[in-house]
């Protein structure tokens, strides 16, 4: 189950910070109370996992890259629940042990392009929402996020003005049960599917293409770095 520090940081940080976005959420209701889920959604900003953490009802923990849990905004991310990840790989054991977190009960957010969008079209999915899914016996829920790019644009520093009320906005799709074989074209038919799911939330236009890795240029300043 989650961590007591994580459902802690939840049950203070969550409510202010959707009072701070004002978000318009849709299709919560297809988040089940209890049991482990895994949510897909499409990936904008850096925003994105602040966002859907939010707006959950539950904890939730995400997978993110390793450059993310270092210093003290590292700390901050693992303490939000975390899960590092090498990106550019078959991170195997990083798989596992969401995986784990999922039978045990836990909500964990993945962002299967890999990285955030530089185009604002929904790139190819990786396998690892399938992989998980299927080690898990979990369903899956695809998820759209819009409007955070405006908030906080890639590679540049979070806008300093509270967004208006709908400028962000989570739609939740409904539950899609995970692969039964989680390899060869099963694997990539349920990816596409999903992915097209997550198109149809988000309202961005798939492209037939993985997205490209961020060079270390790209990455934005944590808050705080050069205080």
């Amino acid at each position: 189950m989650a961590t007591r520090a994580l459902r802690l940081v939840h049950r203070i940080a969550a409510p202010p910070l959707s009072r701070l976005l004002r978000p318009v959420v849709t299709g919560i209701g297809h988040l089940p109370d209890r049991g482990g889920v895994v949510l897909a959604a499409n990936h904008i900003s850096n925003l994105d996992n602040y966002l859907l953490s939010a707006v959950s009802p539950r904890p939730v923990a995400y997978l993110g890259k390793q450059e993310l849990a270092r210093g003290l905004f590292g700390a901050f991310n693992l303490a939000m629940g975390m899960v590092p990840i090498e990106r550019g790989g078959a991170d195997l054991t990083a798989v596992r042990r969401v995986a784990e977190l999922v039978r045990s009960g836990d909500v964990v957010a993945l962002f299967p392009e890999g990285t955030r969008s530089p185009t604002g079209q929904l790139f190819r999915f990786h396998s690892g929402a399938a992989r998980i899914a299927h080690l898990a016996g979990a369903p899956v829920i695809p998820v759209g996020i819009r409007g955070t790019e405006t908030v906080w644009p890639r590679g540049r520093r979070p806008v300093a003005r509270r967004p208006d009320h709908g400028v962000l906005q989570v739609g939740f799709g409904a539950p899609l049960e995970p692969p039964a074989e989680p390899r060869g074209s099963a694997r990539r038919q349920w990816t596409e599917t999903l992915r097209a799911q997550v198109s149809a939330l988000s309202g961005q236009p798939l492209v037939d293409a993985f997205a490209p890795m961020e060079q270390a240029s790209d990455r934005p300043t944590p808050p705080g770095a050069d205080l």
